[in-house]
């Protein structure tokens, strides 16, 4: 479920329809934003700002202005504005956190997720799976690269520039740049981006491959945005995307549930379609629509043909799909006509966007995906199947996807060469078309150590979390008694290294927590292993009382049973690694019998789990015992109310409490919380 609009999003919703906006302190920034005239508004934006100061609403839409032309690094400083503050809702650190990522601060964005569970548990999975993700891209990009990535000048301009296409001994691209033989004219620029609109250019190259031309198509090319596309060789037939200007009439299908904005139904907005163009004798001709364009309803494009030529798969949000965007296939017919479209289904498509399918010529899919996890923005997958059977989608990992948006994958080699294209920072324009070549580094050595990653939070009794920065966290190793200090390398996280194919046992001590310890037994794979341990720990509360689980005794019996033992070797447990504590171990019964006779068994069961503690080597001065019959019950089950036998048993406790310490220590006393 992301939420980074990226400018991938023209190339398939083209969703110029109007917005339904709480008011903003600029009524014309709000009018530009109807119209989808980001730019506009965001330089009115700025002017309104010189005299007024942005309230937070100002600073959503003008985040929201940025995404939606792709500037992530001034979206996410305007939005860390508002991250600090007391108003930030779930919604606003879920965008922040993956302009993080797209920014490539992985780092900082798990921190906003943490942040996130803390104030929506119910988005915590969510939030997991991303921090999960963002310490794999740390570690793909720590990684040795098994490909090497290079900015293909010669094709890019200061404007987008993507979509290649093999052709003849060239390449035909989608571009904005402003064609040299077309002049600037009323309608030829796009108001969200405030570039040209998109066309497609004919690259003509040498026989080493460089370029010599790059000259605009007047045949294929109409007045609005036009390709991407795919030429099939065996039939020299083009398949290309258009864009349509239409009314629209119908509430949009699929929206994001996550979006700061609503669309409304009542303006108009473009949509895609796919044509195709006949190659014949150097002249483009029999120019046709696809039969299932359905422009007045949603949008088709991004053609491509499986490797036989019997399966056009393409890009629609049409209603019925996963998300805002899938991918679906249609069949040629004997008669040559395409069968009704297909949905890949759930493990290709998502909530999210999936765009750009292709092929290499094995009939491995690749496509583009902001459903699937990854770096963040658009990333790279391939799959393997064909129709509505796929594997599992796989990332291409770095440095093929980056933080930014990763896209129009060919290869002229399967899994070995090839370009694609992206929008990542270096490059010459707004998009680059870039070449891959596989160029795996040597065997990794046999790694000897890894990084032992500690995070240290206090938990509250609602649950919430919080990072807890200046534990004394230390390890040692299992047959050792030597204890190592760990530093803080920044509030709350610990970093040191340990060898590999050990057993550590990690320590985290305060005088105000419950001291804890983790053990972990370390196996190295990679030279960049790391283990990741959170220590949450609990602040020592004097007179609170904590249950002791499953402390059973026989009838009219106090003596200790086996299972009863392995519990109170808990306690024992806890004893040692807090020597600063002092408790009193109390034992409850129901209300059933003699309020002196369940007194007097309370009490000879408390003794007699003292004593077991006592035994293992716990000093008497630090443990009492206490039988409080049945003064204390946890529910109304008193004398003379019938009661479930589950009700009398969650009275039958077993509990302890810190009474004091055997040294001066800053406590916190339960009457005054």
């Amino acid at each position: 479920m992301k939420t980074i609009y990226t400018i991938i999003t023209l190339f398939i919703i083209f969703a110029l329809s109007s917005f339904t906006f709480a008011q903003s302190s600029s009524p014309k920034a709000d009018q530009y934003m109807k119209k989808f005239e980001y730019v506009k508004a965001i330089k009115t934006f700025q002017d309104h700002f010189e005299t007024n100061t942005p309230n937070p609403t100002d600073i959503r839409y003008i985040t929201f202005c940025y995404l939606k032309i792709n500037d992530s690094k001034s979206a996410e400083s305007w939005l860390s504005k508002l991250i600090t503050s007391d108003v930030t809702i779930a919604e606003d650190i879920i965008i922040y956190a993956d302009l993080l990522k797209s920014e490539g601060k992985y780092s900082d964005a798990i921190l906003q997720y943490q942040k996130l569970k803390e104030i929506s548990p119910a988005k915590s999975e969510m939030a997991d799976e991303n921090i999960e993700i963002c310490r794999n891209v740390l570690d793909w990009i720590e990684a040795e690269p098994d490909f090497i990535v290079k900015n293909e000048k010669q094709f890019n301009s200061e404007n987008a520039d993507f979509g290649l296409i093999q052709f003849e001994n060239g390449f035909l691209i989608t571009s904005d740049r402003m064609p040299e033989s077309v002049s600037a004219g009323k309608n030829s620029t796009y108001e969200w981006t405030g570039n040209p609109f998109l066309k497609l250019y004919k690259v003509n190259s040498d026989n080493s491959g460089n370029i010599e031309t790059i000259s605009f198509i007047p045949e294929i090319n109409h007045d609005y945005h036009n390709g991407p596309g795919y030429f099939d060789e065996k039939t020299n037939k083009l398949y290309l995307t258009r864009t349509k200007s239409v009314k629209k009439n119908y509430k949009t299908q699929n929206p994001d549930p996550t979006a700061w904005f609503k669309e409304e139904a009542d303006i108009y907005t473009n949509r895609l379609e796919i044509y195709t163009a006949d190659w014949n004798d150097g002249n483009w001709e029999n120019i046709r629509e696809f039969e299932h364009n359905n422009a007045e309803n949603y949008s088709v494009g991004h053609p491509a043909l499986s490797p036989d030529g019997n399966t056009l798969y393409f890009v629609s949000d049409m209603p019925g799909g996963y998300g805002e965007t899938d991918i679906y296939y249609s069949e040629k017919q004997s008669s040559g006509e395409w069968s009704d479209p297909q949905n890949l289904g759930s493990k290709i498509n998502t909530a999210g966007k999936e765009l750009f399918p292709s092929f290499d010529s094995e009939g491995k899919l690749y496509f583009s995906s902001d459903g699937h996890l990854g770096m963040g923005g658009l990333d790279l997958f391939e799959s393997t199947g064909n129709k509505a059977k796929w594997t599992i989608p796989e990332n291409l990992k770095y440095p093929i996807n980056s933080p930014k948006d990763d896209f129009t994958v060919v290869f002229t080699e399967p899994g070995i060469m090839g370009y694609f294209a992206s929008n990542r920072y270096g490059g010459e324009g707004n998009d680059d078309i870039y070449s891959f070549v596989y160029s795996p580094p040597p065997p990794p050595a046999i790694p000897t150590e890894l990084t032992l990653a500690v995070t240290t939070y206090e938990k509250f009794e609602d649950g919430n979390l919080e990072p807890l920065p200046g534990i004394n966290v230390h390890y040692h190793y299992q047959n050792s008694e030597v204890m190592i200090a760990i530093p803080e390398i920044t509030p709350a996280v610990y970093h040191t290294q340990l060898n590999c194919n050990e057993t550590y046992i990690v320590h985290g001590t305060d005088p105000d927590f419950f001291a804890l310890a983790h053990e972990i037994t370390t196996t190295c794979k990679t030279m960049n292993d790391t283990v990741f341990v959170d220590l949450i720990f609990e602040r020592i509360v004097i007179d609170k009382a904590i249950v002791i689980e499953n402390i059973y005794y026989d009838y009219n019996k106090w003596n200790i049973r086996p299972d009863a033992a392995v519990e109170l070797n808990k306690i024992v447990t806890l004893l040692t690694e807090n020597p600063q504590i002092i408790i009193e171990l109390g034992s409850h019964t129901d209300s059933r019998g003699t309020k002196a006779y369940n007194e007097n068994l309370s009490q000879r069961r408390a003794e007699s789990a003292v004593q077991h503690i006592i035994s293992k080597g716990i000093s008497k001065d630090r443990i009492t015992a206490k039988g409080y019959g049945e003064y204390e019950l946890v529910n109304n089950c008193s004398d003379g109310v019938q009661c479930t036998e589950p009700e009398h048993q969650m009275n039958r406790r077993t509990e302890f409490k810190v009474t004091g310490f055997s040294k001066k220590q800053p406590v916190i006393n339960s009457s005054s919380k």
